[in-house]
């Protein structure tokens, strides 16, 4: 049984980066590059709770990752962010794990929740861009709760790169203010 399961979501291999984050335990640390597989949208129609319970009714590669999950006790997903948040693949990968979870719902540290269909789920978030941390950190943990686990963290895979721009942004900002010709106005009321 593999301890960890990665999905990778981006385009790129960065099996290296992840590594540093993860470092990799004899066997237990699997990740799966998903850019190349055919994934398609949960639609929402219940069947993995209705029909064929634990089962998704799209018929794709997802199924496999399914399986693995099953398996694991601790997910990180690698993405790519649009407008602060994860994009769509890796929303994509996250929304079609409703087969891990039943129906019914239960009472479960005074929130209401799904009942799980096998085992708590730990979740984490490496993101690649622009991602609005605190967001990410607030989903991660909710959407941890939601799989019966804990949140494992969210780390970014440019923390250098985002650390230079927030300095550069910050020295540019403090430049402009200083600057008399930026001085605003006194407003006169209108009567």
């Amino acid at each position: 049984m593999k301890q960890i399961l990665v999905l990778n979501t981006l385009e790129k291999d960065v099996s290296g980066q992840i590594n540093t984050f993860i470092p990799e335990q004899e066997g237990e640390v699997e990740i799966v590059n998903t850019s190349h597989m055919k994934i398609a949208h949960c639609i929402g129609c219940n069947q993995c709770w209705l029909k064929t319970p634990g089962v998704c009714a799209i018929k794709d590669d997802y199924e496999a990752i399914i399986r693995k999950l099953v398996d694991v006790q601790n997910l990180w997903i690698v993405s790519d962010t649009r407008f602060g948040f994860l994009d769509y693949r890796g929303k994509r990968v996250l929304d079609r794990i409703m087969p891990m979870l039943n129906m019914y719902v239960e009472f479960r540290n005074g929130s209401l929740r799904h009942q799980l269909r096998y085992h708590p789920l730990d979740v984490g978030l490496i993101y690649n861009g622009d991602g609005d941390r605190q967001l990410l950190e607030e989903w991660c943990e909710r959407t941890a709760v939601n799989l019966g686990g804990h949140s494992l963290g969210v780390l970014t895979l440019n923390e250098h790169e985002t650390e230079s721009l927030k300095f550069k942004s910050l020295k540019f900002k403090s430049l402009k203010f200083k600057s008399s010709k930026f001085k605003r106005k006194e407003e006169t009321p209108c009567m």
